[in-house]
C-alpha cells in the first residue's frame, strides 16, 4: 500500500549520503501522530531515516494517498447507509465459525507464524531470524496504548492485576504486559503461535503469564479478569463469532473491569450473511477480514451491564474499513 510513500521517500533523501539523518524515533512519532499506526515495513522506517530533515519527512507523508484520502473517507462516512450483518447466532454455528477461523490460523501458525501476525517481507519464512528483535519490540506500542487509554479514564495500570490478552498470537504484546500488570492470561486460536509465544515468553524469562487456546467453551476464558485487551485479532473472524467472543468477555469482567479492544465497524458495500458464509466455502486468503457494526457492539456492552468509557477512531485495519477501539467498564 505505501510503495509509492517509499518511492518518495527515497526521492528526498540525500544524493549522495546513504547514511541515516533523522533517528527511528521520529520516524516513528510522525507514523503514529499523523497516520495512527506503525510504519509498514523496515524498508519504508529505514528510507525515512535518510530524509535530509523532519519537514521533508512530514511532507512526505502528509502528501501520501493515504493521508489525503482520510478527510474525503470520513466525509463519505457521515452519508453511509446501514450494512446487512447478521451477527447473532445459535451457540452450535459459532463452535463451527471458530473451527473454520482456528483451521486458517493454525495453518499460518505453521507456514508463516511471524508474518501472519505483521505482514511485512522481513517476517516471511525466508528471513528465519530477520526482524524478530523489532517484531517482539513493537508490540511496546500495543502496551503504551492500552497504558494511555486506562489513563484518559482516569485508571491505572495497578487496579488491574489480572489481564486477559485476547488473540496473543506469537506472545508479540505479552510479554510487555507482563511487564506492567501482575499477571497476565494470554490466549490464541492456534495451537502453533501458542508454542512459539511460550518459547519467547520463556526465553525472556516472564514467568507471570499462562497461556491458554480458544476453543468453543467461553474462547479460553473459564475465569473472571480485570481487564480484557484484544487488538488486530477480532476482525479476523466473523461478525456472530466477534459478537460471541465480546459477550463472553464483557460477562468474565469483574466489577469495574475494564474491557478495552479494537474492531472495524464499517465499509462500505460490506454484507454479512451466515447461511451464504457457510455455503460459499469463504476463504479469502491468506486471511479474513470482518466488521460488527456498531450498534451491535454497544447492544452487547449494554446487555452485559457495562458502561460505555470511549470510543476513538483507529486506522489499524487500514482503508476502506473504518475500525475504532472502545473501552468498557463492569458496572
Amino acid at each position: 500500500m505505501f510503495a509509492l510513500l517509499t518511492k518518495r521517500l527515497n526521492r528526498r533523501r540525500r544524493p549522495n549520503n546513504a547514511e541515516a539523518t533523522l533517528s527511528r524515533d521520529m520516524v516513528m512519532w510522525a507514523y503514529r501522530r499523523l497516520l495512527d499506526r506503525e510504519p509498514e515495513s523496515e524498508e519504508v522506517i529505514l528510507a525515512a531515516m535518510r530524509l535530509e530533515s523532519p519537514v521533508a519527512l512530514l511532507e512526505a507523508i502528509l502528501d501520501s494517498d493515504e493521508f489525503q484520502g482520510r478527510d474525503a473517507t470520513h466525509r463519505r462516512q457521515h452519508c453511509a447507509p446501514p450494512l446487512d450483518v447478521e451477527w447473532q447466532v445459535p451457540p452450535a454455528l459459532a463452535g463451527q465459525l471458530l473451527s473454520r477461523v482456528t483451521d486458517t490460523w493454525e495453518r499460518l501458525g505453521e507456514e508463516r507464524p511471524y508474518w501472519s501476525v505483521l505482514s511485512s517481507p522481513e517476517y516471511l519464512p525466508k528471513n528465519p531470524s530477520a526482524g524478530q528483535h523489532s517484531f517482539y519490540e513493537s508490540g511496546v506500542y500495543d502496551l503504551r496504548m492500552l497504558v494511555a487509554t486506562l489513563a484518559r479514564i482516569g485508571r491505572r495500570p495497578t487496579e488491574f492485576p489480572v489481564v486477559f490478552e485476547f488473540g496473543c498470537g506469537l506472545g508479540r504484546v505479552t510479554s510487555h504486559l507482563c511487564r506492567e500488570f501482575e499477571w497476565v492470561i494470554a490466549c490464541d486460536v492456534s495451537a502453533p503461535h501458542l508454542a512459539i509465544a511460550q518459547r519467547a515468553l520463556s526465553e525472556r524469562g516472564i514467568s507471570n503469564a499462562s497461556l491458554v487456546q480458544a476453543g468453543t467453551e467461553g474462547f479460553g476464558m473459564s475465569q473472571s479478569f480485570d481487564l480484557w485487551f484484544s487488538r488486530l485479532v477480532l476482525q479476523h473472524n466473523p461478525p456472530p463469532l466477534i459478537a460471541a467472543i465480546l459477550e463472553q468477555a464483557l460477562s468474565m469482567l469483574r466489577l469495574k473491569g475494564v474491557a478495552v479492544f479494537q474492531v472495524p465497524v464499517y465499509r462500505a458495500g460490506y454484507r454479512f450473511k451466515i447461511d451464504e458464509y457457510l455455503m460459499e466455502n469463504y476463504r479469502h486468503e491468506p486471511f479474513e477480514i470482518h466488521a460488527l457494526p456498531q450498534p451491535a457492539i454497544l447492544e452487547i456492552g449494554y446487555r452485559a451491564n457495562c458502561r460505555l468509557l470511549e470510543i476513538r477512531e483507529d486506522d489499524s485495519t487500514g482503508s476502506p474499513w473504518i475500525s475504532q477501539f472502545f473501552a468498557f467498564e463492569k458496572m
